[in-house]
């Protein structure tokens, strides 16, 4: 009778590991009946495509519905695939059952879950400042292992506007991330959430980023800020400087918008105007008018 005791305990105890072990399972959030993953497959391109492309065909049946606070929750719970404790926890343990278990059990699929992550991201970014609510999983995501999955984190971020402002702080933390894409995705998000005031001197400080699309972005928001982004004028006559054409055009159109409070910027226009850029004598031109009329008016910068 104990042996038959020892092998009912024995019993007991394995079941209870199978519960326990199903228990801690992925599991799929489901969306009008429908598993999240079948809607976001509808979405074009995954993992190293642009934010917000989509099917250039057909617009994916989960965005024709319009879909607005109610499908966040399932959109906050997919951001965490793969990556939950209890989705590492599964990873970790599931190469180490038996085989007959491995059979029957799905294994982990960390590329797949990093899809799915990303497109929830994605997804976000269209349903804009009516998905607010997983603005913290958003922001857990912009430590994502998968860059892709941060970029996009940071891009649904932005399409949030004021109502991410709160996230700041985490977004200026991924201005040094080592990808330049999320970099500048993380600076137009933060020009969106944060005022004027906050966003100026930080795109004066990523006007020396490394990479050059960074450096155009910064530029591009400091002319876009307009006379407000008179506290990085210095900043912007460095930039007069800069090999890209793009960042010099954009910093030449920010000191022109800023207009007379730019005046420490005329002697660097006027040089930059002597060395006879491609494409950029208009530009200039302009610029040392709004800054300072006479300028060109008299002679004093002409070549």
């Amino acid at each position: 009778m104990k042996r038959y005791g020892y092998i009912a305990t024995a019993i007991l105890f394995v079941a209870l590991g199978v519960g326990l072990f199903v228990r801690i399972l992925p599991e799929e959030p489901v969306y009008q009946g429908r598993p999240i993953s079948a809607w976001i497959d509808q979405l074009t391109g995954g993992v190293g495509s642009s934010a917000g492309a989509v099917s250039s065909h057909v617009l994916p049946k989960l965005l024709e519905q319009k879909p607005g606070e109610e499908i966040v929750p399932y959109l906050r719970v997919t951001l965490h695939r793969g990556t939950s404790l209890k989705d590492r926890a599964y990873a970790k343990i599931y190469y180490k059952l038996p085989a007959f278990l491995l059979k029957k059990l799905p294994p982990p699929n960390p590329a797949r879950d990093a899809e799915l992550r990303y497109r929830a991201g994605l997804i976000l970014y269209y349903v804009g400042p009516q998905g607010k609510k997983a603005l913290p999983d958003l922001v857990a995501a912009l430590k994502d292992p998968d860059p892709e999955v941060r970029r996009v984190s940071a891009t649904a971020l932005g399409s949030f506007g004021t109502d991410a402002a709160s996230a700041a702080l985490d977004l200026n933390a991924a201005l040094i991330d080592p990808s330049a894409d999320i970099r500048r995705a993380a600076l137009k998000a933060l020009a969106s959430v944060e005022s004027p005031a906050t966003t100026v001197p930080v795109c004066a400080h990523m006007l020396q980023d490394p990479d050059e699309g960074v450096r155009t972005d910064a530029a591009q928001i400091l002319r876009d800020v307009g006379p407000r982004a008179r506290t990085a004028v210095r900043e912007l006559s460095l930039a007069l400087g800069d090999q890209n054409d793009d960042v010099f055009r954009f910093a030449a159109m920010a000191l022109g918008r800023i207009g007379p409070e730019a005046k420490e910027a005329l002697p660097a226009l006027r040089q930059a105007l002597r060395e006879n850029r491609a494409y950029s004598e208009t530009t200039i031109r302009w610029a040392l008018r709004q800054i300072q009329p006479e300028s060109v008016t008299n002679g004093v910068a002409n070549r």
